[in-house]
Protein backbone atom coordinates (compact mmCIF):
# COMPACT_ATOMS: atom_id res chain seq x y z
CA UNK A 1 0.00 0.00 0.00
CA UNK A 2 1.19 3.48 -0.99
CA UNK A 3 2.17 6.10 1.63
CA UNK A 4 -0.91 8.50 0.26
CA UNK A 5 -3.11 5.00 0.87
CA UNK A 6 -1.99 4.26 3.81
CA UNK A 7 -2.31 7.79 5.26
CA UNK A 8 -6.09 7.66 4.23
CA UNK A 9 -6.61 4.38 5.96
CA UNK A 10 -5.07 5.73 9.20
CA UNK A 11 -7.68 8.43 8.90
CA UNK A 12 -10.42 6.49 8.48
CA UNK A 13 -10.46 4.61 11.75
CA UNK A 14 -10.60 8.78 13.51
CA UNK A 15 -14.01 8.50 12.12
CA UNK A 16 -15.61 7.20 15.38
CA UNK A 17 -18.36 8.47 18.06
CA UNK A 18 -18.85 7.26 21.31
CA UNK A 19 -23.00 6.41 21.38
CA UNK A 20 -24.84 8.47 23.58
CA UNK A 21 -27.31 5.06 24.41
CA UNK A 22 -26.58 1.94 26.29
CA UNK A 23 -25.18 -0.70 23.77
CA UNK A 24 -27.21 -3.53 23.48
CA UNK A 25 -26.01 -6.78 25.80
CA UNK A 26 -23.95 -9.04 23.88
CA UNK A 27 -25.03 -12.25 22.22
CA UNK A 28 -22.40 -13.93 23.35
CA UNK A 29 -20.41 -12.07 26.30
CA UNK A 30 -16.62 -12.27 26.49
CA UNK A 31 -14.74 -13.75 29.02
CA UNK A 32 -11.55 -12.07 27.98
CA UNK A 33 -9.97 -8.66 28.30
CA UNK A 34 -9.95 -7.13 24.97
CA UNK A 35 -7.87 -4.13 24.30
CA UNK A 36 -9.32 -0.92 22.98
CA UNK A 37 -6.32 -0.78 20.06
CA UNK A 38 -5.64 -3.86 17.80
CA UNK A 39 -4.26 -4.07 13.99
CA UNK A 40 -5.27 -4.72 10.77
CA UNK A 41 -2.44 -5.59 8.75
CA UNK A 42 -3.16 -5.19 5.40
CA UNK A 43 -4.48 -1.46 5.95
CA UNK A 44 -7.17 -2.61 3.39
CA UNK A 45 -9.47 -0.08 1.43
CA UNK A 46 -13.35 -0.73 0.24
CA UNK A 47 -12.35 0.89 -2.91
CA UNK A 48 -9.06 -1.46 -3.70
CA UNK A 49 -10.94 -4.52 -1.84
CA UNK A 50 -14.02 -4.24 -4.55
CA UNK A 51 -11.99 -3.76 -7.55
CA UNK A 52 -10.00 -6.38 -6.49
CA UNK A 53 -12.26 -8.93 -5.89
CA UNK A 54 -14.79 -8.02 -9.07
CA UNK A 55 -11.39 -8.89 -11.27
CA UNK A 56 -11.20 -12.39 -9.36
CA UNK A 57 -15.13 -13.24 -9.76
CA UNK A 58 -15.28 -12.74 -13.61
CA UNK A 59 -11.95 -14.84 -13.94
CA UNK A 60 -13.51 -17.57 -12.37
CA UNK A 61 -17.03 -17.00 -14.22
CA UNK A 62 -15.35 -16.63 -17.13
CA UNK A 63 -13.94 -20.13 -16.48
CA UNK A 64 -16.97 -21.68 -15.57
CA UNK A 65 -18.29 -20.22 -19.02
CA UNK A 66 -15.69 -21.87 -20.85
CA UNK A 67 -16.07 -25.19 -19.22
CA UNK A 68 -19.51 -25.64 -19.78
CA UNK A 69 -18.99 -24.62 -23.90
CA UNK A 70 -15.88 -27.32 -23.80
CA UNK A 71 -17.81 -30.09 -22.25
CA UNK A 72 -14.85 -30.34 -19.59
CA UNK A 73 -17.42 -32.17 -17.12
CA UNK A 74 -17.41 -34.82 -20.07
CA UNK A 75 -14.10 -36.38 -18.52
CA UNK A 76 -14.23 -36.00 -14.35
CA UNK A 77 -13.98 -39.07 -13.06
CA UNK A 78 -17.35 -39.88 -12.27
CA UNK A 79 -16.17 -40.91 -8.79
CA UNK A 80 -15.17 -37.15 -8.20
CA UNK A 81 -19.14 -36.65 -9.39
CA UNK A 82 -19.91 -38.37 -6.46
CA UNK A 83 -17.56 -36.60 -4.16
CA UNK A 84 -18.93 -33.05 -5.32
CA UNK A 85 -22.22 -33.68 -4.18
CA UNK A 86 -20.65 -34.42 -0.65
CA UNK A 87 -17.64 -31.15 -0.82
CA UNK A 88 -19.95 -28.80 -1.96
CA UNK A 89 -22.66 -28.44 0.70
CA UNK A 90 -20.21 -28.95 3.22
CA UNK A 91 -17.94 -26.12 1.58
CA UNK A 92 -21.08 -24.31 1.72
CA UNK A 93 -21.88 -24.76 5.27
CA UNK A 94 -18.23 -23.96 6.60
CA UNK A 95 -18.82 -20.24 4.35
CA UNK A 96 -21.88 -19.80 5.94
CA UNK A 97 -20.68 -20.37 8.95
CA UNK A 98 -17.75 -18.14 8.48
CA UNK A 99 -19.80 -15.59 7.15
CA UNK A 100 -21.92 -15.64 10.54
CA UNK A 101 -19.02 -15.50 12.33
CA UNK A 102 -17.57 -12.09 11.18
CA UNK A 103 -20.77 -10.37 11.58
CA UNK A 104 -20.32 -11.64 15.48
CA UNK A 105 -17.19 -10.47 15.34
CA UNK A 106 -17.88 -6.84 13.83
CA UNK A 107 -21.14 -6.42 16.33
CA UNK A 108 -19.01 -7.99 19.58
CA UNK A 109 -15.22 -6.76 19.52
CA UNK A 110 -15.26 -2.72 19.22
CA UNK A 111 -12.22 -1.71 17.79
CA UNK A 112 -12.34 -0.16 14.22
CA UNK A 113 -9.06 -1.13 13.54
CA UNK A 114 -10.25 -4.91 13.40
CA UNK A 115 -13.67 -4.36 12.54
CA UNK A 116 -12.33 -3.30 9.39
CA UNK A 117 -10.47 -6.58 8.90
CA UNK A 118 -13.38 -8.69 9.83
CA UNK A 119 -15.87 -6.31 7.20
CA UNK A 120 -13.64 -7.46 4.51
CA UNK A 121 -13.70 -11.06 5.50
CA UNK A 122 -17.76 -10.87 5.77
CA UNK A 123 -17.83 -10.07 2.10
CA UNK A 124 -14.82 -12.34 1.62
CA UNK A 125 -17.54 -15.65 2.90
CA UNK A 126 -20.61 -13.86 1.09
CA UNK A 127 -18.34 -13.90 -2.11
CA UNK A 128 -16.87 -17.89 -1.57
CA UNK A 129 -21.04 -18.92 -1.00
CA UNK A 130 -21.74 -17.39 -3.98
CA UNK A 131 -18.90 -19.30 -6.22
CA UNK A 132 -20.40 -22.51 -3.97
CA UNK A 133 -22.92 -22.31 -5.61
CA UNK A 134 -22.06 -21.41 -9.54
CA UNK A 135 -20.12 -24.42 -9.11
CA UNK A 136 -22.98 -26.36 -7.91
CA UNK A 137 -25.05 -25.04 -10.78
CA UNK A 138 -22.40 -25.26 -13.40
CA UNK A 139 -21.92 -29.30 -12.40
CA UNK A 140 -25.83 -29.86 -12.42
CA UNK A 141 -26.47 -28.84 -15.97
CA UNK A 142 -22.92 -30.29 -17.06
CA UNK A 143 -22.03 -34.29 -15.27
CA UNK A 144 -23.62 -36.92 -16.57
CA UNK A 145 -25.47 -38.30 -13.16
CA UNK A 146 -26.62 -35.02 -11.60
CA UNK A 147 -28.75 -36.96 -8.93
CA UNK A 148 -28.12 -35.21 -5.45
CA UNK A 149 -26.53 -32.34 -6.75
CA UNK A 150 -29.85 -30.16 -6.51
CA UNK A 151 -30.26 -30.78 -2.72
CA UNK A 152 -27.26 -28.85 -1.81
CA UNK A 153 -27.24 -27.73 1.85
CA UNK A 154 -30.71 -29.29 2.41
CA UNK A 155 -29.23 -32.94 2.27
CA UNK A 156 -27.14 -32.05 4.90
CA UNK A 157 -29.69 -30.54 7.15
CA UNK A 158 -31.37 -33.99 7.23
CA UNK A 159 -27.92 -36.77 6.44
CA UNK A 160 -25.63 -37.63 9.34
CA UNK A 161 -22.63 -36.19 8.04
CA UNK A 162 -24.84 -32.54 7.82
CA UNK A 163 -24.14 -32.89 11.62
CA UNK A 164 -20.17 -33.52 11.71
CA UNK A 165 -20.46 -29.84 9.22
CA UNK A 166 -22.90 -28.25 11.70
CA UNK A 167 -20.15 -29.29 14.29
CA UNK A 168 -17.38 -28.75 12.71
CA UNK A 169 -18.33 -25.07 11.81
CA UNK A 170 -20.86 -23.48 14.50
CA UNK A 171 -18.53 -22.59 17.06
CA UNK A 172 -17.18 -20.11 14.25
CA UNK A 173 -20.49 -18.36 14.76
CA UNK A 174 -21.92 -19.57 17.95
CA UNK A 175 -19.13 -18.75 20.62
CA UNK A 176 -17.65 -16.00 22.71
CA UNK A 177 -15.80 -13.37 20.59
CA UNK A 178 -12.42 -14.26 20.68
CA UNK A 179 -13.40 -17.90 21.11
CA UNK A 180 -14.81 -17.33 17.50
CA UNK A 181 -11.70 -15.75 16.11
CA UNK A 182 -9.42 -18.78 17.81
CA UNK A 183 -11.69 -21.22 16.30
CA UNK A 184 -12.38 -19.87 12.48
CA UNK A 185 -9.41 -16.85 11.76
CA UNK A 186 -6.64 -19.04 14.15
CA UNK A 187 -7.43 -22.56 13.75
CA UNK A 188 -10.14 -23.02 10.83
CA UNK A 189 -8.41 -20.25 8.30
CA UNK A 190 -4.82 -20.95 9.04
CA UNK A 191 -4.36 -24.54 9.65
CA UNK A 192 -7.00 -26.18 7.57
CA UNK A 193 -8.37 -23.88 4.51
CA UNK A 194 -5.04 -24.93 2.96
CA UNK A 195 -6.11 -28.83 2.90
CA UNK A 196 -9.55 -27.49 1.85
CA UNK A 197 -8.85 -25.17 -1.04
CA UNK A 198 -4.97 -26.10 -2.29
CA UNK A 199 -5.02 -29.32 -1.46
CA UNK A 200 -8.59 -30.36 -2.82
CA UNK A 201 -8.28 -28.66 -5.80
CA UNK A 202 -4.87 -30.89 -6.92
CA UNK A 203 -7.07 -33.51 -6.54
CA UNK A 204 -10.04 -32.51 -8.68
CA UNK A 205 -7.93 -31.08 -11.52
CA UNK A 206 -5.92 -34.51 -11.19
CA UNK A 207 -9.26 -36.28 -12.17
CA UNK A 208 -10.26 -33.96 -14.96
CA UNK A 209 -11.89 -31.71 -13.01
CA UNK A 210 -10.10 -27.67 -13.59
CA UNK A 211 -13.46 -25.67 -12.64
CA UNK A 212 -13.31 -26.99 -9.29
CA UNK A 213 -9.45 -26.15 -8.95
CA UNK A 214 -10.22 -22.52 -10.66
CA UNK A 215 -12.88 -21.59 -8.11
CA UNK A 216 -11.05 -22.87 -4.72
CA UNK A 217 -8.18 -21.43 -5.73
CA UNK A 218 -9.75 -18.10 -6.04
CA UNK A 219 -11.51 -18.65 -2.92
CA UNK A 220 -7.74 -19.25 -1.28
CA UNK A 221 -6.72 -15.79 -1.92
CA UNK A 222 -9.28 -14.49 0.04
CA UNK A 223 -7.91 -16.64 3.33
CA UNK A 224 -4.61 -15.27 3.90
CA UNK A 225 -6.56 -11.92 5.22
CA UNK A 226 -8.33 -14.14 7.39
CA UNK A 227 -5.31 -15.68 8.53
CA UNK A 228 -4.49 -12.09 8.91
CA UNK A 229 -7.42 -10.90 11.25
CA UNK A 230 -6.96 -14.48 13.71
CA UNK A 231 -3.21 -13.55 14.18
CA UNK A 232 -3.60 -9.57 14.67
CA UNK A 233 -6.68 -10.56 17.36
CA UNK A 234 -4.77 -13.25 18.65
CA UNK A 235 -1.74 -11.09 19.59
CA UNK A 236 -4.13 -8.14 20.73
CA UNK A 237 -5.49 -10.51 23.10
CA UNK A 238 -2.15 -12.56 24.24
CA UNK A 239 -0.42 -8.94 25.42
CA UNK A 240 -2.91 -9.01 28.98
CA UNK A 241 -1.11 -11.70 30.81
CA UNK A 242 -4.52 -12.91 32.27
CA UNK A 243 -6.01 -14.00 28.91
CA UNK A 244 -3.06 -16.55 28.28
CA UNK A 245 -4.83 -19.40 30.15
CA UNK A 246 -8.62 -18.94 28.50
CA UNK A 247 -6.60 -18.70 24.74
CA UNK A 248 -4.68 -21.78 25.94
CA UNK A 249 -8.29 -24.04 26.69
CA UNK A 250 -9.68 -22.19 23.75
CA UNK A 251 -6.95 -23.39 21.39
CA UNK A 252 -6.68 -26.73 22.17
CA UNK A 253 -10.73 -27.08 22.18
CA UNK A 254 -10.84 -25.62 19.05
CA UNK A 255 -8.03 -27.68 17.27
CA UNK A 256 -9.30 -31.11 17.70
CA UNK A 257 -12.94 -30.47 17.33
CA UNK A 258 -11.61 -29.07 13.81
CA UNK A 259 -9.54 -32.31 13.15
CA UNK A 260 -12.51 -34.10 14.20
CA UNK A 261 -14.51 -33.00 11.00
CA UNK A 262 -12.27 -31.10 8.84
CA UNK A 263 -9.68 -33.96 8.58
CA UNK A 264 -12.21 -36.43 8.60
CA UNK A 265 -14.12 -34.81 5.57
CA UNK A 266 -11.20 -33.78 3.48
CA UNK A 267 -9.35 -37.59 4.00
CA UNK A 268 -13.03 -39.25 2.68
CA UNK A 269 -13.31 -36.91 -0.23
CA UNK A 270 -9.88 -36.75 -1.19
CA UNK A 271 -8.63 -40.58 -1.10
CA UNK A 272 -12.06 -42.83 -1.91
CA UNK A 273 -14.20 -40.64 -3.95
CA UNK A 274 -11.17 -40.56 -6.84
CA UNK A 275 -9.21 -42.67 -8.74
CA UNK A 276 -5.85 -40.46 -9.02
CA UNK A 277 -4.63 -39.57 -5.79
CA UNK A 278 -1.52 -37.53 -6.22
CA UNK A 279 -0.79 -37.50 -2.43
CA UNK A 280 -1.95 -39.47 0.82
CA UNK A 281 -4.04 -37.07 2.77
CA UNK A 282 -1.44 -37.95 6.32
CA UNK A 283 1.33 -36.45 3.69
CA UNK A 284 -1.05 -33.46 2.89
CA UNK A 285 -1.56 -32.71 6.49
CA UNK A 286 1.64 -32.88 7.75
CA UNK A 287 2.52 -30.37 5.66
CA UNK A 288 -0.08 -28.19 5.58
CA UNK A 289 -0.91 -28.08 9.30
CA UNK A 290 2.22 -29.40 11.36
CA UNK A 291 4.94 -27.21 9.06
CA UNK A 292 2.79 -24.45 8.15
CA UNK A 293 0.35 -24.36 11.17
CA UNK A 294 2.19 -25.46 14.41
CA UNK A 295 5.42 -24.35 12.95
CA UNK A 296 4.01 -20.88 12.26
CA UNK A 297 2.09 -20.59 15.76
CA UNK A 298 4.72 -21.40 17.66
CA UNK A 299 7.25 -18.61 16.76
CA UNK A 300 4.65 -16.16 16.86
CA UNK A 301 2.88 -16.94 19.90
CA UNK A 302 5.58 -19.03 21.82
CA UNK A 303 6.94 -15.74 23.35
CA UNK A 304 3.33 -15.20 24.80
CA UNK A 305 3.38 -18.06 26.71
CA UNK A 306 1.11 -20.24 24.62
CA UNK A 307 1.94 -23.77 23.69
CA UNK A 308 1.13 -26.39 20.88
CA UNK A 309 -2.57 -27.62 21.11
CA UNK A 310 -3.04 -29.90 23.47
CA UNK A 311 -3.67 -33.81 21.73
CA UNK A 312 -1.39 -33.45 18.54
CA UNK A 313 -0.10 -36.84 19.12
CA UNK A 314 -4.00 -38.06 19.18
CA UNK A 315 -4.95 -36.08 16.48
CA UNK A 316 -1.57 -37.27 14.49
CA UNK A 317 -2.14 -40.60 14.98
CA UNK A 318 -6.18 -40.36 14.21
CA UNK A 319 -4.87 -39.41 10.72
CA UNK A 320 -3.65 -42.98 9.43
CA UNK A 321 -6.94 -44.56 10.59
CA UNK A 322 -10.03 -41.90 11.36
CA UNK A 323 -11.07 -40.96 7.61
CA UNK A 324 -10.84 -44.87 6.53
CA UNK A 325 -13.22 -45.45 9.22
CA UNK A 326 -15.91 -43.50 8.36
CA UNK A 327 -15.89 -43.90 4.52
CA UNK A 328 -16.21 -47.42 5.28
CA UNK A 329 -19.12 -46.54 7.60
CA UNK A 330 -20.90 -44.52 4.75
CA UNK A 331 -20.57 -47.22 2.30
CA UNK A 332 -22.25 -49.69 4.84
CA UNK A 333 -24.76 -46.91 5.26
CA UNK A 334 -25.16 -46.01 1.56
CA UNK A 335 -29.12 -46.00 1.16
CA UNK A 336 -29.51 -43.01 3.87
CA UNK A 337 -26.67 -40.93 1.40
CA UNK A 338 -27.22 -38.82 -1.37
CA UNK A 339 -24.43 -39.80 -3.25
CA UNK A 340 -23.67 -43.18 -5.02
CA UNK A 341 -20.26 -45.04 -3.53
CA UNK A 342 -18.27 -47.05 -5.75
CA UNK A 343 -16.91 -49.88 -4.31
CA UNK A 344 -12.61 -50.40 -4.14
CA UNK A 345 -11.18 -52.61 -6.50
CA UNK A 346 -7.59 -54.27 -6.55
CA UNK A 347 -6.04 -51.37 -7.47
CA UNK A 348 -7.43 -49.31 -4.87
CA UNK A 349 -6.69 -51.91 -2.41
CA UNK A 350 -2.67 -51.71 -3.18
CA UNK A 351 -2.83 -47.93 -2.87
CA UNK A 352 -3.89 -47.90 0.71
CA UNK A 353 -1.63 -50.54 1.55
CA UNK A 354 1.03 -48.87 0.31
CA UNK A 355 0.29 -45.61 2.22
CA UNK A 356 -1.00 -46.79 5.14
CA UNK A 357 0.21 -50.30 5.96
CA UNK A 358 -2.01 -52.33 7.79
CA UNK A 359 -5.10 -51.00 6.26
CA UNK A 360 -5.73 -53.86 3.98
CA UNK A 361 -6.18 -56.10 7.34
CA UNK A 362 -8.70 -54.58 8.39
CA UNK A 363 -10.57 -52.63 5.35
CA UNK A 364 -10.03 -54.60 2.76
CA UNK A 365 -13.11 -57.46 3.97
CA UNK A 366 -15.28 -55.00 4.43
CA UNK A 367 -14.90 -53.29 1.29
CA UNK A 368 -15.29 -56.67 -0.96
CA UNK A 369 -18.44 -57.76 1.04
CA UNK A 370 -19.43 -54.07 -0.14
CA UNK A 371 -18.97 -54.75 -3.55
CA UNK A 372 -20.42 -58.53 -3.63
CA UNK A 373 -23.68 -57.21 -2.60
CA UNK A 374 -23.88 -54.15 -4.64
CA UNK A 375 -26.77 -56.08 -6.59
CA UNK A 376 -30.54 -55.82 -5.49
CA UNK A 377 -30.66 -59.49 -6.50
CA UNK A 378 -28.50 -60.58 -3.36
CA UNK A 379 -31.30 -58.91 -1.36
CA UNK A 380 -28.73 -58.17 1.40
CA UNK A 381 -27.09 -54.93 2.50
CA UNK A 382 -23.49 -54.60 4.32
CA UNK A 383 -25.25 -52.73 7.04
CA UNK A 384 -27.20 -55.97 8.10
CA UNK A 385 -23.74 -57.94 8.42
CA UNK A 386 -22.67 -55.40 11.77
CA UNK A 387 -23.59 -56.47 14.71
CA UNK A 388 -25.37 -53.11 15.40
CA UNK A 389 -25.54 -49.36 14.09
CA UNK A 390 -22.84 -47.64 16.05
CA UNK A 391 -24.01 -44.42 18.36
CA UNK A 392 -23.02 -40.88 16.70
CA UNK A 393 -20.65 -38.84 19.26
CA UNK A 394 -22.40 -35.77 21.10
CA UNK A 395 -19.44 -33.86 20.43
CA UNK A 396 -18.11 -34.34 16.89
CA UNK A 397 -21.30 -36.21 15.45
CA UNK A 398 -18.79 -39.16 13.43
CA UNK A 399 -20.15 -42.14 14.65
CA UNK A 400 -18.44 -44.12 17.61
CA UNK A 401 -16.18 -46.18 15.22
CA UNK A 402 -13.14 -43.15 14.91
CA UNK A 403 -10.74 -43.13 15.71
CA UNK A 404 -10.06 -47.02 15.04
CA UNK A 405 -13.04 -49.26 13.43
CA UNK A 406 -11.11 -52.39 14.71
CA UNK A 407 -10.45 -50.62 18.41
CA UNK A 408 -13.36 -48.03 19.24
CA UNK A 409 -12.74 -45.90 22.37
CA UNK A 410 -15.89 -44.46 22.51
CA UNK A 411 -17.81 -43.74 26.06
CA UNK A 412 -21.67 -43.15 27.72
CA UNK A 413 -21.76 -40.08 29.30
CA UNK A 414 -24.61 -38.74 31.70
CA UNK A 415 -25.82 -35.64 32.03
CA UNK A 416 -28.57 -33.91 32.89
CA UNK A 417 -30.78 -37.38 33.34
CA UNK A 418 -29.71 -38.40 30.24
CA UNK A 419 -26.72 -40.70 28.31
CA UNK A 420 -24.75 -39.44 25.64
CA UNK A 421 -22.05 -41.31 23.72
CA UNK A 422 -18.90 -39.75 22.95
CA UNK A 423 -16.15 -40.99 20.66
CA UNK A 424 -13.05 -40.22 22.28
CA UNK A 425 -11.14 -38.93 25.22
CA UNK A 426 -10.97 -35.08 23.22
CA UNK A 427 -14.34 -35.61 22.81
CA UNK A 428 -15.40 -36.07 26.34
CA UNK A 429 -13.34 -32.90 27.84
CA UNK A 430 -14.58 -30.78 25.23
CA UNK A 431 -18.48 -31.97 26.28
CA UNK A 432 -17.52 -31.47 30.19
CA UNK A 433 -16.38 -27.99 28.89
CA UNK A 434 -19.90 -26.66 27.89
CA UNK A 435 -22.30 -29.69 28.17
CA UNK A 436 -25.14 -27.75 27.84
CA UNK A 437 -23.96 -26.63 24.15
CA UNK A 438 -23.12 -29.89 23.25
CA UNK A 439 -26.53 -31.82 25.07
CA UNK A 440 -28.60 -29.34 22.86
CA UNK A 441 -27.82 -31.51 19.51
CA UNK A 442 -30.49 -34.26 18.87
CA UNK A 443 -29.15 -37.61 17.20
CA UNK A 444 -29.87 -38.97 13.98
CA UNK A 445 -30.62 -42.57 15.74
CA UNK A 446 -32.80 -41.37 17.89
CA UNK A 447 -34.78 -39.37 15.02
CA UNK A 448 -35.63 -42.02 13.60
CA UNK A 449 -35.65 -44.86 15.87
CA UNK A 450 -38.55 -47.56 15.67
CA UNK A 451 -38.49 -46.83 11.77
CA UNK A 452 -38.20 -49.17 8.40
CA UNK A 453 -35.36 -48.04 6.73
CA UNK A 454 -37.49 -47.89 3.65
CA UNK A 455 -39.48 -45.33 5.67
CA UNK A 456 -36.43 -43.34 6.56
CA UNK A 457 -34.89 -43.19 3.37
CA UNK A 458 -38.39 -41.36 2.24
CA UNK A 459 -38.78 -39.02 4.67
CA UNK A 460 -35.28 -38.03 3.38
CA UNK A 461 -36.13 -37.73 0.35
CA UNK A 462 -33.48 -39.09 -1.55
CA UNK A 463 -35.54 -40.31 -4.53
CA UNK A 464 -35.22 -39.81 -8.18
CA UNK A 465 -37.56 -38.62 -10.38
CA UNK A 466 -39.20 -41.89 -10.47
CA UNK A 467 -40.71 -42.19 -7.25
CA UNK A 468 -38.73 -45.33 -6.70
CA UNK A 469 -34.99 -45.51 -7.63
CA UNK A 470 -32.70 -44.60 -4.32
CA UNK A 471 -30.40 -41.85 -4.69
CA UNK A 472 -27.71 -43.21 -3.45
CA UNK A 473 -26.80 -46.73 -5.00
CA UNK A 474 -23.62 -48.93 -3.93
CA UNK A 475 -22.29 -48.58 -7.79
CA UNK A 476 -21.81 -46.41 -10.64
CA UNK A 477 -23.55 -49.03 -13.01
CA UNK A 478 -26.48 -47.57 -14.91
CA UNK A 479 -28.22 -50.97 -14.73
CA UNK A 480 -29.62 -52.91 -11.99
CA UNK A 481 -30.17 -50.26 -9.65
CA UNK A 482 -31.70 -50.33 -6.05
CA UNK A 483 -35.15 -48.68 -5.82
CA UNK A 484 -37.73 -48.52 -2.43
CA UNK A 485 -39.65 -51.84 -2.71
CA UNK A 486 -35.73 -53.50 -2.55
CA UNK A 487 -35.21 -51.51 0.84
CA UNK A 488 -38.45 -52.26 2.20
CA UNK A 489 -38.33 -56.32 1.39
CA UNK A 490 -35.74 -56.09 3.43
CA UNK A 491 -37.56 -55.49 6.62
CA UNK A 492 -34.63 -53.38 8.43
CA UNK A 493 -35.95 -51.61 11.59
CA UNK A 494 -33.40 -48.61 12.84
CA UNK A 495 -33.02 -48.80 16.41
CA UNK A 496 -31.36 -46.17 18.27
CA UNK A 497 -28.07 -47.86 20.02
CA UNK A 498 -28.85 -45.55 22.95
CA UNK A 499 -32.19 -46.74 23.46
CA UNK A 500 -31.62 -49.62 25.60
Amino acid sequence: MTAPSTRIHDLTKDYTWTSQTAPPAAVFPTKYTIPERGRDPFKLLMRDYARMEVEKDNRVHHALDKATQLRTSENIEPRWVEGLKLVLPVTAEAEYQAMKGAGLLISSINNPELQQGYSAQALDEARHLQLVGALRRHYTSTVPDPHGLQYGSRALSRHPVGSVARAAFAPNSVNDPIDAVIALNVVLETAYTNPLTVAIPQVAAANGDDAYASAYLSIQSDEVRHMANGHGTLRAVAEIPENIPLVQGSLDRAFWHQHQGGDTLVGVASEYFVRQRPWAYRDAWEEWVVDDFIGSFSRRFGPFGLKEPARLTDVARGLDSQHHAVATGLAALWPLNFFRIDPLDESDFAWFEANYPGWSQVYKPLWEAFAALSDPAGGHLLLQELPAVPPFCQVCQLPCIVPRFEDPEFRIVEWGGQKFAVCCDGCEVNFSWNPVSYASFGTFWGRYHGWDLADVILDLGFIRPDGKTLVAQPHLREDRLWTIDHIRDLKITVQDPLAA
